[in-house]
C-alpha cells in the first residue's frame, strides 16, 4: 500500500512541475554536430555537442549537464537546450543518459546508490574521453545538474573535485541519505552554486536549502544559495555565468608528489598546476619548512608521515589550499 502511495506522489508531484515550468525545451539548431554515442566500457548512452568550428589548436571547456527525471526530462532535450551556448561561447558539451535520477519513486538507499555509482562510473569516462579525443581542457570541466540531476552532482560532482572545477545544482533534488561516503572526498574550495526558483514547489526549494546547509556544514566554503524568478524551468545561462564567475574569480589546482627522487627515499620533488597562473605560492611540507617555488624538491630529514600543503593566492587576493598525504618509508 505504501508502494502504491509512493508511486501516486511521484507522478503527481511530476506533473506538478511540468505544469508550472510550462516550457518547451529550446531546441537552438545550430551547424554543430550533436551525436548519440555509447560508452564501450560502461555501455552507457550519452549525447555530444561540437561547435561548428572546433579545432585541435586550442583546449575546449567542457560541460556537462545531467538530465531530471524521465520522461519529463531527458539527455536529448539537455544537449539540445545547451547547443546555443556551446555553439556561441565554445563549449564541448555531454549530456549523458542517467539511472540515479526517479529516487523519488522510493528506490531503496542501496539501490539509488548502487545507480549513482553507475552513472559515476559513465560520466567520469565520458570526460575522460572528451579530454583525450577532442582536446577537452582537463582545468575546465565543470558539471550541472537540473531537478533530478542533482543527485548525480551531489554526488559524482563532490566526489571528484579534481575533475570537476566547479558545480551548479538548478532546482536539484538533494538527499543526504544517497551521500555516504561523500564527505571524506570533499575539497572545501570546489564552488558550487545552487539556484532555486522563488515560485517553485515547496519540496523543492526545502532540497536546496538542505543541500546547501548540509554543504556549510561539511566545511565547503564556496557554497552559493541563490534564489532566481520564476518557476521550475531550466535556465542553462545561469550555470555558464557562474561558471566563468568562478574560473576569472579562483585558481584550478592540482598537486602531486614523486618519492625517491635521485635515489633518496627521502627526497620528494612537489609539483602543482594552477590555471590561472597565481600570484604567490607557498608549500608548508609538514617538518617545519616551507618553500615559495610553485614546484619545489625537499629533502626530508626522517621517515614518517607528513601533510604537506600548498596554499596559492590569485591577484585578486583568493586564497586556495591543497593538503597532500607524503608518506617515506
Amino acid at each position: 500500500m505504501h508502494r502504491i502511495y509512493d508511486i501516486f506522489r511521484f507522478v503527481v508531484l511530476s506533473a506538478l512541475i511540468m505544469l508550472i515550468a510550462g516550457c518547451p525545451v529550446g531546441l537552438n539548431r545550430v551547424p554543430g554536430d550533436t551525436e548519440l554515442l555509447k560508452d564501450k566500457e560502461t555501455g552507457g548512452e550519452y549525447y555530444l555537442y561540437i561547435p561548428s568550428w572546433h579545432n585541435n589548436e586550442q583546449r575546449w571547456p567542457v560541460i556537462v549537464t545531467c538530465h531530471g527525471t524521465n520522461p519529463w526530462d531527458t539527455a536529448w532535450a539537455q544537449i539540445h537546450e545547451w547547443r546555443g551556448l556551446a555553439e556561441k561561447y565554445g563549449l564541448i558539451v555531454v549530456a549523458p543518459v542517467l539511472q540515479a535520477v526517479n529516487s523519488e519513486l522510493n528506490w531503496p538507499v542501496q539501490s539509488q546508490i548502487a545507480r549513482q555509482k553507475r552513472d559515476e562510473k559513465v560520466i567520469l569516462n565520458i570526460v575522460h574521453k572528451t579530454i583525450t579525443s577532442l582536446n577537452g581542457d582537463p582545468n575546465r570541466v565543470y558539471m550541472v545538474g537540473w531537478s533530478g540531476g542533482g543527485y548525480a552532482v551531489y554526488y559524482t560532482g563532490l566526489r571528484n573535485p579534481q575533475i570537476f572545477r566547479a558545480l551548479v545544482s538548478r532546482m536539484g533534488t538533494f538527499n543526504e541519505k544517497f551521500l555516504p561516503d561523500v564527505a571524506e572526498r570533499l575539497d572545501p574550495y570546489q564552488p558550487v552554486a545552487i539556484f532555486m526558483a522563488a515560485r517553485d514547489i515547496p519540496m523543492i526549494n526545502d532540497q536546496c536549502r538542505a543541500a546547501y546547509h548540509w554543504l556549510k556544514a561539511h566545511g565547503m566554503k564556496r557554497v552559493r544559495l541563490r534564489e532566481i524568478t520564476g518557476v521550475h524551468q531550466r535556465r542553462p545561462k545561469v550555470a555558464l555565468d557562474y561558471f566563468k564567475e568562478v574560473t576569472r574569480k579562483f585558481t584550478f589546482i592540482r598537486t602531486s608528489a614523486i618519492k625517491g627522487v635521485s635515489g633518496n627515499l627521502l627526497r620528494v620533488q612537489f609539483y602543482l598546476s594552477a590555471d590561472p597562473a597565481p600570484r604567490i605560492v607557498i608549500w608548508d611540507f609538514g617538518d617545519g619548512q616551507i618553500s615559495k617555488q610553485q614546484n619545489p624538491q625537499h629533502l626530508y630529514k626522517f621517515r614518517g608521515q607528513y601533510t604537506a600543503k600548498a596554499i596559492v593566492i590569485t591577484p585578486r587576493g583568493a586564497r586556495t589550499e591543497r593538503i597532500l598525504k607524503v608518506t617515506l618509508k
